[in-house]
């Protein structure tokens, strides 16, 4: 079975040794946005003048999509907003199931670290360097030209929105990757969204040191 996008930005946010290397707060909305972009691509949602709209109520098989789907379809009301379904949608614990989902799939293992015999860390090392190269080769065939389908459009989106992409890549392949975000209206909704929230964040910061 083809991993989900949201477990693809996973790996890409796991160092070989299993740690995650970026804002962990930033990637559990990244991979709350990912369920939503999965759905779109499979022609479930679709995304229309930045609302949610509901086209196909069937379930898909995956528990992580199909809780999503039940929870919009059962919505009463206008079509959300986007924004506002997205970060409702946040919660760790997804980060969670989708490091299950990926242990099952014998792409990482669970293991539980020690330090100084009192604290302990969960981490999830790859079982093979293959998948995450094999990902990182898929990402940057479209960086350097290839033809993208919506799923790999909405995973550079997201990469790109969640900081994940590789960080060795060359500034024409992250040019291209921010076109292809600007290009992608879930993917640039996400974006926005982070770059307001960094925003507000230094104002509250710089507000309270000149008091």
């Amino acid at each position: 079975m083809k991993p989900l996008i949201a477990e693809e930005l996973l790996l890409l946010a796991l160092r070989p040794d299993g740690v995650v290397s970026v804002n962990q707060e930033m990637l559990d909305y990244t991979l709350s946005a990912a369920v939503l972009a999965e759905l779109v691509v499979m022609d479930r949602l679709a995304l229309e003048n930045g609302h949610l709209h509901v086209r196909d109520p069937e379930p898909t098989g995956n528990p992580e999509l199909d809780q999503t789907l039940h929870h919009l379809t059962a919505h009463s009301g206008p079509p959300p907003a986007f924004t506002d379904w997205w970060v409702s949608m946040y919660t760790p614990e997804r980060r969670t199931r989708l490091l299950a989902a990926l242990v099952r799939q014998g792409l990482i293992t669970a293991e539980t670290r020690r330090y100084l015999r009192i604290f302990k860390e969960e981490v999830y090392p790859e079982t093979s360097p293959a998948p995450r190269a094999a990902l990182h080769d898929r990402l940057r065939a479209v960086l350097t030209g290839a033809e993208p389908d919506a799923r790999v459009s909405a995973l550079v989106s997201l990469a790109h929105a969640g900081k994940l992409l590789p960080k060795n890549l060359p500034k024409p392949e992250r040019r291209r990757a921010q076109e292809m975000a600007a290009q992608n209206p879930l993917g640039t909704l996400v974006a926005q969204s982070f770059d307001r929230a960094a925003k507000e964040s230094i104002g509250r910061i710089a507000g309270g040191t000149a008091t």
